[in-house]
């Protein structure tokens, strides 16, 4: 009988994730974890040898390889100790963050505050501005061209606050909004530069 103690020990999971590559970031979702690497939903261009970041726990952002791509998706290899953190089943309940940079404007108390987004995910953003915000505040948030109603301030201080949503975005509908902050000509603010993201070899969230 064939022995498979010491071939990797796969556990399928569906986790939302993000992977950074030289051309940009983009929202995925993990697909299996294992002793050796995971694996993920594959990015546009993906290619064996691609060198990338990807994150989809609170242990923050980890390195690696591409080693195959196939069928839409790719495996990146890793360190057994790199994932003990991993298992699903102690992922962290809150959604994984997105780190971009970029302007919006937040509607509160019936004005309009500039305000920059240093997180997103599909259930809310990390802002700062100089705005004294209350956590409890119902506050509208315009990120693009989509208007989040009715959003709440969940804590604030030091000038940053975090807001939730009023309902989660689908994946497909997050993953384009991502895709198109990083473009050039979408812009929450006139005068706003496209998300900017942290160099790839020094990325924090």
């Amino acid at each position: 009988m064939l022995d498979r103690r010491h071939e990797p020990r796969a556990t399928s999971t569906f986790k939302s994730a993000y992977v950074r590559t030289q051309s940009g970031l983009f929202y995925v979702t993990l697909r299996n974890v294992s002793d050796s690497g995971v694996c993920l939903d594959a990015y546009p261009g993906a290619a064996e040898g691609d060198e990338i970041q990807y994150c989809f726990d609170s242990a923050g952002p980890r390195t690696g390889v591409v080693k195959w791509v196939k069928d839409g998706r790719f495996g990146v290899s890793a360190e057994a100790d790199s994932l003990a953190n991993g298992s699903p089943q102690i992922f962290p309940p809150r959604s994984v963050r997105l780190p971009l940079s970029f302007s919006a404007h937040l509607f509160v108390n019936g004005r309009q505050e500039a305000v920059t987004i240093s997180n997103l995910s599909i259930r809310g953003a990390c802002i700062s501005s100089s705005y004294e915000f209350r956590a409890g505040q119902l506050v509208s948030l315009k990120i693009a061209d989509r208007c989040f109603e009715l959003a709440t301030i969940r804590w604030a201080r030091q000038g940053c606050a975090g807001v939730r949503f009023a309902e989660p975005m689908h994946p497909g509908e997050f993953r384009n909004l991502v895709e198109r902050l990083q473009q050039p000509t979408v812009h929450s603010h006139p005068h706003a530069s496209p998300a900017q993201l942290p160099a790839l070899s020094g990325m924090a969230t």
